[in-house]
């Protein structure tokens, strides 16, 4: 959310009066072979005078740029546009930038700092209008050898922060790793600025391991600069742990965090981030008297100096509805909203419309929702923040469904399903791969300890070698000196000895030790392969397991495929909370089990969703399978706090092959299980419904299942088809 430095006017100044003087390095044109011109007198003077008289120093660099004859017009113009940016005169800005730009580049520091003005005014403004017309030239420049590697890096800074802003967080994230190439390893104040950088877009990516890695990185370089603890640091790394859910580890960073900053300068933003980080890791604790007192002192202290609360009060506002103070809730909730600016990140916006949604909802006051709720929706599908939207479609759905708008609840309910279904697609097969990676470079390692106790071996030899050649010479000067070459000799002799025997147990041991990480990284590489194919919660197959099952189908492959979705799932949730909800699922798990048959796969496809693949089933059987699912919910209960919880779920079921005569085709039978499950939702919820083919098997390309319907080529069973 907007967040800008709040400093007194004349510090405001000064800081600006000294970045001034190194914009005036290059506020001169030089050709690349000529050392730069002196700078104009008048520039000078003007640049010293902004921190006591900012009006007047503007004014006189304003009356050079007026006279084009002016030998100090050129030098005069970007130390003019910075001020503009720094005092948020954005129309100016945006003029003296668009004429500056449009002359033809002078030299390739000069191209480096313009270009590195221009964005940092874009960034300024929220401009990101044409910014594919800017960047090849930025791109360009950044290649330019003649320019110090720290200038080049400093304009992709401002690039990458554009692109964190728009937001084109993959194009951050390489633009980040190109700065680091640019820097190298040596420890700087640069450095260290990028790689907190790269922390926060990995984190932003949800890409948290990446994310510490930078972060921790960053923390070996401030060690290396011999720099004091850094807060923003520590803040970030329990940013981090709490969406890892890692409660305890964020109290622990924020604590730090907190400390550190009692013993240092900060500035009043610095602070309020801090007391605003420690209150919702108490809060995502569940530390509702702590993360309440956090929250209060955070919002004092953020009123008292005029600073944006909107992150402390969401927080603050979203304990007070998990306390059921529904009403106080949304009035925190729409205190926010005026804080919200539009130029702040979509996802940020959509955490507040969803957080307004969500308590009108459990104020009963549903149509108001609404426009909350969608407008959410928007917003994190703007930005593919697609963890947010996941969240989002349960209570949409079941807002829409209160509201009788059923045919939107419907189409929502298929997008939900089609995010889901990607988003659970994305393997951990770059983890394996790792993995296996690991394993090669064992056995490289075990080669090359190989050939280094080969090669010890030789050189061993080699020196026995040459020592016995010095004997035979030695014999033909004198009797002693045969003598003293003989020792030698049996020296060399024993010392190759003893260096083959330190060489094979040396050898033994690596071996011995490489082989054990060989086992140890192979039986890891077993359990994550295994637990790519498992849900951990219910103990179920995965949608992998199905997939993998179904791209390796074949033409004799038959039987029914059931899919059931747990009804008012969220309900439970929010009624009886998290714990409650895993343990319906579990539940819901072992029903299957006990009603499946040998050699029947058992999936858990997504949240609430299962699969049923009942091999060897005929069409006719699917009613009588469904049925006895739903009997098995009935008759076993949740306990929850010694009272039955009944869980209940909608099914739908389809034959494969669908049309009989045909082979199996999957990709259109789960679409039509699909539509069957959301036909029994529709229908009241706690039945089944089924599809058979019927008629000749359909050319139609892309027909929907409710197409399909339609025309006669679907039929659809339901229990009143049944007879008495």
């Amino acid at each position: 959310m907007t967040t800008a430095m709040r400093l007194p006017a004349a510090a405001r100044r000064s800081l600006l009066a000294m970045m001034l003087v190194p914009c005036l390095a290059w506020a001169t044109p030089a050709s690349p072979a000529t050392a730069p011109q002196p700078l104009p007198p008048a520039v000078i003077e003007a640049a010293e005078r902004y921190a006591t008289d900012p009006a007047g120093a503007v004014a006189a660099l304003q009356a050079l740029r007026a006279d084009a004859s002016n030998p100090a017009y050129a030098a005069a113009a970007r130390p003019l546009l910075l001020i503009y940016i720094q005092e948020r005169r954005l129309d100016e800005a945006k003029q003296l930038a668009a004429t500056l730009l449009a002359a033809a580049p002078t030299d390739g520091i000069a191209e480096v700092k313009l270009l590195s003005l221009e964005l940092q005014r874009r960034f300024t403004a929220s401009d990101f209008d044409a910014l594919e017309a800017l960047e090849p030239r930025v791109q360009a420049a950044s290649r330019l050898d003649s320019v110090p590697a720290t200038e080049r890096a400093g304009m992709l800074q401002h690039l990458m922060t554009v692109y964190s802003r728009v937001p084109r967080l993959a194009d951050a994230a390489a633009t980040l790793e190109t700065i680091l190439t640019l820097l190298g390893d040596t420890p700087s104040v640069a450095l260290l600025d990028a790689l907190r950088a790269k922390g926060a877009v990995h984190a932003m990516q949800g890409q948290f391991p990446e994310a510490i890695e930078s972060l921790m990185g960053a923390d070996r370089v401030l060690v290396a600069l011999d720099r004091p603890a850094d807060t923003g640091i520590l803040r970030n790394l329990a940013g981090i742990s709490i969406n890892l859910g890692e409660f305890d580890r964020a109290i622990e960073y924020a604590e730090r965090a907190e400390l550190v900053q009692r013993t240092q300068a900060q500035t009043p933003e610095a602070r309020m981030g801090v007391l605003s980080i420690v209150a919702t890791a108490h809060i995502g604790a569940g530390h509702s008297d702590e993360g309440r007192r956090w929250s209060e002192e955070a919002l004092a202290f953020g009123r008292a100096n005029q600073l944006p609360t909107s992150s402390v009060l969401n927080n603050y506002a979203a304990l007070l509805r998990d306390e059921g103070r529904n009403t106080e809730a949304l009035a925190a909730f729409q205190e926010l909203l005026p804080q919200v600016s539009p130029s702040d990140p979509p996802d940020v916006r959509g955490v507040v419309e969803k957080n307004i949604g969500e308590t009108l909802v459990a104020l009963d006051r549903r149509a108001e929702a609404m426009p909350h709720l969608q407008r959410a929706r928007e917003l994190y599908q703007s930005a593919d923040v697609r963890p947010k939207r996941l969240e989002l479609y349960p209570v949409l759905i079941e807002n829409l469904e209160a509201l009788g708008r059923t045919g939107e609840a419907l189409a929502a309910m298929h997008e939900f399903k089609a995010l889901n279904d990607e988003v659970i697609n994305t393997e951990s097969k770059t983890r394996i791969g790792d993995l296996e990676n690991a394993i090669a470079l064992a056995g490289k390692e075990q080669a090359l300890a190989e050939s280094e106790a080969a090669n010890e071996l030789q050189r061993a030899e080699n020196d026995a070698l040459q020592a016995s050649k010095s004997r035979a010479n030695a014999i033909n000067l004198a009797l002693l000196a045969s003598l003293v070459a003989v020792i030698a000799v049996l020296a060399l002799l024993w010392r190759t000895h003893r260096l083959r025997a330190r060489s094979h147990r040396e050898l033994t041991a690596r071996n011995a030790e490489i082989e054990e990480q060989r086992s140890a990284l192979q039986t890891l590489n077993a359990s994550i392969k295994q637990q790519s194919r498992e849900d951990a919660l219910t103990g179920l197959g995965n949608r992998r397991q199905l997939l993998d099952r179904i791209a390796a189908a074949n033409a004799s492959d038959t039987g029914v495929l059931v899919m059931a979705d747990l009804d008012h799932f969220k309900a439970v949730n929010d009624t009886h909370g998290h714990d409650t909800g895993d343990r319906a699922l579990q539940l819901f798990a072992d029903a299957l089990r006990t009603v499946a048959r040998q050699g029947d796969l058992l999936v858990r496809w997504g949240g609430e969703e299962f699969m049923w693949l009942c091999r060897g089933a005929s069409a006719d059987q699917g009613p009588a399978l469904c049925e006895r699912l739903l009997r098995q919910l009935r008759e076993h209960p949740l306990d929850v706090d010694g009272q039955p919880l009944h869980v209940a779920a909608s099914l739908g079921f389809v034959p494969l092959p669908t049309w009989p005569g045909t082979s199996p085709e999957w990709d259109g039978a789960l679409k039509i299980v699909d539509y069957a499950l959301y036909s029994s939702k529709s229908s009241g919820r706690g039945g089944w419904t089924g599809f058979v083919g019927a008629g000749e098997y359909p050319v139609e390309a892309g027909a929907t299942p409710a197409a399909l319907e339609e025309r006669g080529r679907l039929r659809r069973v339901e229990p009143a088809d049944l007879p008495a």
